[in-house]
This record gives structure tokens, sequence and C-alpha cells, in this order.
């Protein structure tokens, strides 16, 4: 009797770990098996990155890179850092979206159809086009910028990029997405300035040059109806042309954007690419 006491029991347990392992297999199906336990947990949220280009003069200045070179590397690594996101979460499930644009949009109508290339939504992709469109986008990115900035300064034509009307009128509708963690990059040299957007209150301006730089009491205008709030704002390759007004010219745009209510910010001096890739890297991975 003891003997097939032990013998039943025996068949009792080996019953038992089948039916868990079918369970957990969610009923055996290999393929489903090998998903389920390759996904890795979803990141946080979606990302929502706006990168606005300031398109004047700064184009124009001798450096070594050139400013497009660099604004177009930066470009790349945030297009890299999309990429990497997606394939980390099997492509399908990610709803990531990338967006280039210019404000006020340029005349030129072959820059204006160049920009429509510069967006990737992938919560707006079909899922048959996900893979496609991810594995071709940093490259498309890249060629339409190059033919923009060619564009841009054959034209010589400096009006200056509108950041200050942007932050009051456009910000909203252009970068901020319910439930998604929303980041404004701007690539600038730091001089706010646009022909049809200058006014004054005081000392305070809507606008930024040496002059303004050079008064201590000096700010920006807060020109908003209400908070700036869910978006975080990196002003990259700010690049005074005195090295000594550098701080100020900091201190300023960091001023203003806690004035609107940004939250999280950063003010980042011009430099070589692999520098502020670095930069990037450690600003998106903070939560």
């Amino acid at each position: 009797m003891k003997k097939n006491a032990f013998i039943i029991v025996g068949i009792l347990v080996v019953i038992g770990i089948v039916g868990v392992v079918i369970s957990m297999s969610g009923g055996g199906t290999g393929g489903d098996t090998i998903t389920q336990t390759a996904v890795e947990k979803p990141l946080k949220k979606p990302l929502n990155i706006s990168i606005y280009l300031d398109l004047s003069n700064r184009l124009a200045q001798a450096t070594t890179p050139s400013q497009a070179e660099r604004d177009i590397a930066i470009v790349g690594k945030l297009a890299s850092i999309i990429k990497d996101r997606a394939i980390k979460q099997r492509i399908l499930p990610c709803q990531d979206r990338i967006k280039v644009f210019f404000y006020p949009a340029p005349n030129d109508p072959q820059v204006a159809l160049l920009s429509e290339q510069l967006e990737l939504d992938l919560s707006k992709t079909e899922m048959k086009q996900k893979k496609v469109r991810l594995m071709a986008f940093e490259q498309e990115f890249a060629r339409s910028l190059k033919q923009i900035y060619q564009s841009t300064l054959q034209a010589q034509n400096w009006v200056g990029s509108d950041i200050w009307g942007f932050f009051n009128k456009a910000v909203d509708t252009y970068c901020i997405r319910p439930d998604y963690r929303n980041i404004l990059v701007v690539l600038t040299d730091g001089y706010l300035y646009h022909m049809n957007n200058l006014q004054q209150e005081g000392t305070a301006f809507s606008y930024i040059t040496n002059n303004t730089l050079a008064n201590p009491q000096a700010t920006l205008l807060n020109g908003r109806n209400k908070p700036l709030e869910n978006i975080e704002v990196y002003f990259l390759e700010v690049s005074p042309t005195r090295a000594q007004l550098e701080p100020r010219m900091e201190q300023v745009l960091n001023d203003w954007l806690h004035s609107m209510g940004v939250q999280k910010c950063y003010v980042g001096e011009t430099d070589l690419p692999a520098n502020t890739y670095l930069i990037l890297e450690r600003l998106l991975e903070m939560q």
C-alpha cells in the first residue's frame, strides 16, 4: 500500500509541474512563449522630441565643424536615440515622435517642401510600415537638412528666427502632447531676434542683442498668458560673439524659461558634436 501511495504522489507532482509550465507558456505555443518572455518592460512614457532650428546668420559664422554640420550631427544623434528606443521596444509598440521645424516657416518653397520630410511619428505610422520608416528616416533627415542648409546659405536672406514669438504663440500646439514626455531642443546661437517682432517694456525686451546683454537689468519679456507646463526645453549651440557674454546670455535665457513656468531646462554653449552627444544622453536619461 505504501509503495502504491508513493507512486500516486509522484504522478500528481509530475502533473502539477506540467500544468504550471503550460500555464506560464500561454497554452504551450512556442512562438508566443518566446515573444512574451523577450519583450522588455515598457519605457515610462513615449518621447515627443521637437527640434527648432534657427536659420539665421549664425549659419554663416566661420567655425570648424561648420554650424550646419554641428546642427545636422545633433539632429542625427536625437534620431538615433529614437531608433534605439524603438528597437528596445521591438518597434511595433513604440509611440515615439521626432520632428524638425522652423518658425516662422521659410519663404523658400524648396525648404518648405523638404521640411515636410523631417518628421517621424510612430504613433501614426501603420504597423507594417513602422520598421521600414524606422530604418530609413535617419538618412532622410540628414539628406533633407543638408539641402535646406545649402539653400539657406545660398539665399543669404537673414530675417532671423522668431524664437520669442514661438514660445508665446505656437509652442503649445507644435510641441506638447498629453501623456508624452515632451522635449523641445532649440539650436540657436542665443541671439533671439526677429525684425517683425521687436517689443520693449522698460528693461524687458522680446530680443537679445549685445546691447541688452550689456545691461545688467535687462530681461526677456514673458508674453504668455498661461504657464508653460509639461515640457522640457534645451537650448544648445549658444554662442555669443564675445565669450565673456556667455554667462550673461545663459542667465537671461534660463530666467526667461523659468518665468514662463518651465520646470526642467538647460542652456548649453556650442561644442564639438561628440561632447554635445554626452549632454543629450544625460538629459534624456533623466526622468
